[in-house]
């Protein structure tokens, strides 16, 4: 049966805007894709916020959110000029990528792979995971040992002149640049180039014309990087390297001591694409290199239908035992687990201490812990001891600017009605530099006052500046000066008559 290419292109660019890390309260209604500003569009920044690499130590990734009528004009062209059926069916052809779009059934994968490349595979639907690792071990076959290798600020880093290669390749897209400037209306010009060309221009009108970089946190952004990936596939291939990857992380086989050879091919095909190897991420395992637990039999082995304190112990330990052995990723594994398949414990305080000290030790469970917090707030009741705790840990994450984490906090705090107008928490959010924050505090109208000058006068987002606006915190010409607007006016304005917002109360 062939794919809804157009259902796909409406779920792209529906659920593709805010990156799936944030809370769901971040939600873009379906109107907002109804009101482009002209191509040519302003060039605003986009907003940043910050959030663990998931690696085991402090390093930090930044992930964005462009600004709203970029993303429009980049949705619009894209979906007019079937560029999503084109680049997704390219990646496609790699056999070496376990990072796809599209999964089962078409759908969009979503199991936080773009950004978190530590076991990622354990957020994928749980028998995928010992089908992929199987389908590796084949792929391996008498190999002695393993390369690790990664990519250096993959997104960030990525020339987005490249673009028009992914189809066109290397050499035949010089050609057409040639022939463009030397002619940029040659009937010769190759119609695919163009439209590339053009994808190029638009693209980096949501990172202010920046040529280096793409925007880590839109689903487009991850249909480019997987394209552009699957050409380095094809080269590599040539040139007899024998690998998998799972977006810009690689596991290349080597069937003797070819290991200086191997990483010498790969640094001078990067090059090529303007990559380069990050080399202190660079490992060689020895045989045996894949040796995995089967984590699905394990959850089900210990979570019966109704279980005791001893078997809510048991289960725990089995995970913590494993995360702390090595396994990264299997205390993450656990919670997603029970929010799939919910445990019912005669024990919710325990249940409850687990998650909560899985909040303050796991910063690559936060996101979980707390969702399976809110989701269980009429059993797992916080009291007075637990507040405090999530309270001091939140701004313990405000300290250090961990935005993520203070989003996520707020959010269970505000989800299980802990947070009042004026509070505490609201004080320590509004003298932070966390606007998405804020914003979470302005449209529960959480700010008093007082507080609610002081953000409005300090907002530097064009969100938060947009929703101060249309809830008329500031007028319209302090809207269009601080954000420097001209060309994307009238679709702000429509949004507004709208009642349109980006935080769903």
């Amino acid at each position: 049966m062939p794919r809804d290419y157009n259902k796909i292109d409406k779920v792209i660019s529906e659920t593709g805007f805010f990156s799936e890390y944030l809370p769901p309260c971040f939600m873009l209604d379906r109107q907002f894709l109804t009101r482009p500003p002209d191509d040519k569009c302003d060039l605003i920044a986009p907003v940043c916020f910050t959030m663990s690499r998931y690696s085991g130590n402090d390093a930090r990734r930044s992930i964005f959110i462009p600004e709203i009528g970029s993303y429009v004009v980049t949705s619009q062209f894209i979906q007019r000029e079937h560029i999503v059926k084109e680049l997704i069916e390219f990646s496609e052809t790699s056999d070496a990528s376990f990072s796809p779009i599209l999964g089962k059934d078409d759908r969009i994968v979503r199991h936080e792979q773009s950004y978190d490349k530590i076991t990622t595979e354990f957020d994928e639907i749980p028998s995928d995971y010992i089908e992929n690792v199987a389908k590796k071990i084949i792929r391996s076959a008498g190999a002695t040992s393993m390369l690790k290798l990664d990519i250096s600020n993959c997104y960030s880093s990525f020339y987005v002149h490249m673009i028009p290669a992914i189809l066109l390749g290397m050499e035949n897209t010089e050609i057409e640049y040639k022939k463009y400037l030397f002619d940029n209306n040659d009937d010769s010009i190759n119609p695919t180039y163009l439209k590339y060309m053009k994808l190029d221009s638009i693209i980096r009108q949501q990172n202010l014309n920046r040529t280096n970089g793409l925007l880590t946190g839109t689903l487009y952004s991850k249909i480019v990087i997987e394209s552009i990936l699957t050409c380095i596939d094809k080269e590599l291939q040539q040139q007899e390297i024998k690998h998998t990857r799972y977006v810009d992380d690689y596991e290349v086989y080597l069937y003797g001591s070819e290991e200086k050879q191997t990483i010498s091919i790969f640094e001078n095909t990067l090059k090529r694409y303007g990559f380069v190897l990050n080399s202190e991420k660079t490992e060689l395992l020895e045989f045996p290199y894949y040796i995995t637990e089967n984590l699905e039999k394990i959850f089900h082995d210990h979570s019966e239908a109704s279980i005791g304190t001893a078997e809510t112990m048991e289960l725990f330990n089995s995970f913590l035992s494993m995360e702390k052995a090595g396994i990264k990723g299997a205390i993450r594994y656990l919670l997603k687990s029970i929010e799939k398949n919910p445990i019912d414990t005669n024990n919710p305080e325990l249940f409850k201490s687990y998650l909560l000290t899985i909040l303050g030790n796991n910063e690559r469970s936060l996101i979980k812990a707390c969702t399976l917090l809110i989701y269980n707030k009429d059993t797992l009741m916080l009291n007075q001891s637990d507040i405090k705790f999530i309270t001091e840990l939140l701004v313990s994450h405000i300290h250090y600017q961990h935005d993520l984490e203070v989003i996520w906090l707020l959010y269970l705090l505000m989800q299980t009605d802990n947070v009042n107008r004026g509070d505490a928490v609201a004080l320590s959010v509004a003298d932070s530099h966390n606007e998405l924050a804020q914003l979470l505090l302005l449209r529960n109208d959480l700010l008093s006052e007082t507080l609610l000058s002081e953000v409005s006068l300090y907002a530097k987002s064009w969100i938060l500046l947009y929703e101060l606006y249309a809830s008329d915190h500031i007028d319209e010409s302090d809207f269009v000066y601080r954000l420097g607007i001209n060309k994307n006016l009238d679709m702000y304005r429509y949004f507004k008559r709208k009642n349109l917002h980006f935080v769903v109360i």
